[in-house]
């Protein structure tokens, strides 16, 4: 019997919820910030290890690539061998590797650093969003990945206001070594509180028999059970609305202060987009328990689309263009907030970290296509309301693949979702910790 596609009824002691939940929140907070952490100090260190623009961009490029790697690598390997291993794995490549880059002195040596370092924290999250909708009941789960999921904009907002007070005074190799810290300061909590489902050893035997018959078939085990339609629909979806917010949040600076709003101000564009996103996911997850993720965010995408087109007419209007930038933060930011929830919704317990992980990892791939494609059409110099009514397109079409995912998707009438036959290895550490079930 595979232990995996059972679902626990009602979970564990909600202060146990709680906990696991406040860790894995701790998790994405310290992703948010290593995520963005490079640009904050990326003005002093291009001073100081003299490297130009495209030099610099290269060293972006390679962190970025390390994380889509990481998302699409540790998904699998968790549902092979264990969410809590996997990420204490993940968090410790990231704290040794970012805490390297304190003292790199070259492109090339800070470049393989973040790579690697890329490769930890992306794989970060696909385990703790799979933890986090196993230590819950299956009504409360879409709520509680959202709101562990607040903790990546968090980060980046609170990353960055800590790191403009310290660096100019302690310099940026201070920066990754506060990063790298938290992320090591982190697997304390993990361990202490994060529990661990052990198996027989009889069962472990026949975990490995399994595994070595059947092989990683890790493609079909997220298509299977009749999920391959949803699935793509799901990364549609992803991709579309990760360009767009790729493009906002890289160049919403440059644009503001192009139409005549001041630099220091137009500085505020992408804090305002996240504080937005928080608004937005905090809304979202009141409202997704009882009709689940896919409908209220794709209308929430839908009101992104006509906010997007309405901010291309507004864009140098001061005051009023930042309030419109926090109102489509809320509906675009803040739905894709809820990818992993949704994921999480639509994959069974048995490839749930992989079916998070390859949605994040295709996520990944939309924020640097964005800003690619965002500065060639800016250097076409195209109509500011022609830019955002191409912009609001791609949320239309975010909104599109979230409603296909959720009209395709295997429903749970009589029973759990169907498992992943090819990829059904026993044995999640949180599927029915909460029960007791052996």
């Amino acid at each position: 019997m595979n232990l995996l596609a059972r679902e626990p009824a009602a979970g564990p002691p909600v202060s146990n919820v709680l906990s696991i939940t406040l860790v894995c929140f701790a998790v994405s907070m310290i992703d948010g910030f290593d995520t963005l952490m490079l640009s904050f100090v990326a003005p002093l260190l291009a001073k100081s290890l003299q490297i130009d623009h495209a030099t610099l961009g290269r060293v972006f490029g390679a962190g970025f690539i390390g994380t889509v790697l990481g998302s699409l690598i540790v998904g699998p390997l968790a549902d092979r061998f264990g969410r809590r291993p996997m990420l204490l794995l993940a968090l410790g490549v990231t704290g040794v590797f970012t805490l390297g880059c304190a003292f790199a002195t070259s492109a090339t040596m800070l470049a393989a650093l973040r790579f690697i370092g890329g490769l930890g924290m992306g794989g970060a999250i696909p385990p703790v969003a799979a933890i986090t909708a196993e230590s819950s009941s299956p009504q409360r789960r879409s709520s509680l990945v959202i709101l562990m999921f607040i903790g990546f904009p968090l980060g980046a907002v609170v990353g960055g206001a800590i790191t403009a007070a310290l660096m100019v005074r302690f310099g940026w190799p201070f920066v990754f070594l506060m990063g790298g810290a938290f992320a090591l300061l982190v697997l304390i909590p993990v361990l202490l509180v994060i529990p661990t489902h052990a198996l027989s050893r009889d069962e472990r035997a026949a975990a490995r028999q399994q595994a070595a018959a059947r092989g990683l078939h890790v493609v079909s085990g997220v298509f299977a059970g009749g999920r391959l339609p949803a699935t793509l629909a799901l990364w549609f979806g992803v991709l579309s609305s990760m360009i767009l917010s790729g493009f906002l949040v890289s160049f919403m600076p440059t644009m503001l202060n192009m139409n005549g709003v001041e630099p220091g101000r137009a500085a505020l564009g992408s804090v305002v987009l996240n504080f937005g996103a928080i608004g937005g996911a905090l809304v979202l997850s009141a409202m997704v328990g009882k009709r689940g993720p896919f409908v209220p965010v794709s209308l929430s995408f839908i009101g992104g689309a006509l906010l997007t087109a309405a901010l291309g007419h507004l864009i140098g209007a001061g005051n009023l263009a930042l309030a419109m930038l926090f109102a489509v933060g809320a509906f675009l930011v803040g739905g894709q907030l809820t990818f992993p929830a949704i994921a999480s919704h639509l994959f069974p317990a048995d490839v749930r970290a992989a079916g998070i992980g390859w949605a994040l990892a295709i996520g990944r791939l939309g924020s640097i296509i964005g800003p690619v494609v965002g500065g060639i059409l800016l250097s076409q110099h195209l109509a500011f309301d022609t830019l955002f009514m191409l912009a609001a397109l791609l949320a239309v079409a975010a909104a599109l693949g979230i409603a296909l995912a959720n009209l395709l998707r295997p429903r749970e009438e009589n029973g759990p979702l169907p498992p992943a036959r090819s990829f059904a290895i026993p044995g999640s550490e949180l599927g029915e910790a909460g029960n007791g079930k052996h």
